[in-house]
């Protein structure tokens, strides 16, 4: 049981790898990260312009709020699921050469996609707040930290789970783009749910939309269903919890695989 205090005394460690990504990644930069805030916003300008004139928007800064929370979301979920295939290959000669634990690399790689996210969802929150609605520095902050927290929680677990397929089936790396685009296009991030009609069913059989819409609830709208974001946010760390516990145990196996 003490495997599940390892990502906790190894916070320091993988939390700084991944500043250190950051850093390298904007390291001759004027602007430095803020350019994964500025490039969200430019994206969300011209979408919620494009699909607010082909849809006939009524309220075009309410779907301009509407685009730019549910994509930031969006963006983070598909980073997460798009790099985890090969995660484990990625890192294939510290695995059989050192005795680190498997989720030091999965807790790297995320770390440094929370990063990334957290940047961007914070000069989206100002600016949408400054110019469109000042309750969403409010909203997007506190109101929406628990759907948050379980969006981060909820990622890793997928994360994981995608990796050790893809030591199975590396096909799984071309499939996976796939598949998130065809996702994309047919959940509510874009447009309304209600815009689905009868086929709304889709979006309730949705796992990625349905991690996305409580915290898009939460930061535009102030509601949050507490009781049941504590319910996912228990079965999210019991499934970290097994997680850690797993890949401990399936080392070798991963090492076999890789």
């Amino acid at each position: 049981m003490l495997e599940l205090l390892y990502p906790f005394q190894t916070f320091r460690a993988w939390w700084y790898a991944a500043s250190l990504r950051t850093q390298a990644r904007f390291q001759r930069t004027l602007l430095g990260s803020s350019w994964l805030g500025i490039s969200n916003l430019l994206s969300v300008l011209v979408l919620s312009f494009v699909y607010g004139v082909l849809l006939k928007v009524p309220d075009p800064k309410q779907y301009f709020l509407y685009i730019a929370v549910g994509l930031t979301v969006w963006q983070f979920i598909s980073m997460i699921i798009s790099t985890s295939p090969t995660l484990l290959r990625d890192h294939k000669d510290k695995l059989m050469n050192t005795p680190t634990h498997p989720i030091f690399y999965f807790l790297e790689e995320w770390a440094f996609q929370i990063q990334t996210f957290l940047q961007a969802w914070g000069i989206v929150i100002l600016v949408l707040a400054i110019f469109v609605q000042p309750s969403l520095l409010w909203n997007g902050v506190l109101l929406a930290a628990l759907p948050i927290i379980n969006l981060f929680l909820f990622c890793i677990v997928v994360q994981i789970f995608f990796a050790l397929v893809g030591l199975l089936f590396q096909d799984l790396y071309q499939v996976i783009p796939m598949l998130l685009q065809l996702t994309f296009l047919s959940s509510p991030v874009l447009f309304s749910k209600m815009n689905l009609g009868e086929h709304q069913w889709i979006a309730n059989w949705n796992p990625l939309f349905l991690i996305l819409a409580p915290v898009r609830q939460a930061a535009i709208d102030g509601h949050l269903a507490l009781g049941q974001q504590l319910a996912i946010l228990v079965g999210n760390l019991l499934a970290c919890a097994l997680l850690v516990l797993g890949l401990g145990r399936w080392r070798q196996w991963i090492v076999f695989n890789l």
